[in-house]
């Protein structure tokens, strides 16, 4: 191999690295919740993991076609199924703290919530998926 063989070679790798670090750099700021992204039965968290919201922010999920769920808590407080707004049509479960509900708001500090889902064609198959987010004011 001559001089100018392993110059070019050389100079081909640095490019070649250097474009794998920015793709990796450009592609990794998107910032996706690999628990969510990796799991075919949830499309979105609400609110998304670390999110900072207010009182009366939905706290959900929805769930890709074929999915049910339900939510068992906010915070430390069991959340009633009658007080969840399951929506089969748009394949979401949610619940909005107002006055007359097991919560009236959101406590001020970290939250985390907890949700039950399910295939609807084996409903005994159940899994749940937890995530924190911070209540503001």
């Amino acid at each position: 191999m001559t001089y100018r063989n392993a110059l070019v070679i050389g100079l081909l790798l640095t490019l070649g690295i250097g474009a794998f670090t920015l793709a990796v750099m450009v592609g990794g700021s998107e910032g996706g919740d690999i628990t969510v992204d990796s799991n075919p039965a949830i499309i979105e968290l609400l609110p998304h993991r670390g999110d900072q919201v207010m009182p009366q922010t939905n706290v959900g999920l929805i769930l890709a076609p074929g999915w049910s769920g339900e939510l068992i808590r906010i915070g430390g407080t069991v959340i009633p199924l009658d007080q969840q707004r399951v929506q089969n049509a748009l394949n979401s479960v949610i619940f909005r703290p107002v006055e007359g509900l097991v919560m009236d708001r959101l406590p001020a500090q970290e939250v985390c919530a907890q949700a039950r889902y399910w295939p609807v064609q084996n409903p005994g198959r159940t899994a749940t998926i937890d995530w924190c987010f911070r209540v503001d004011g």
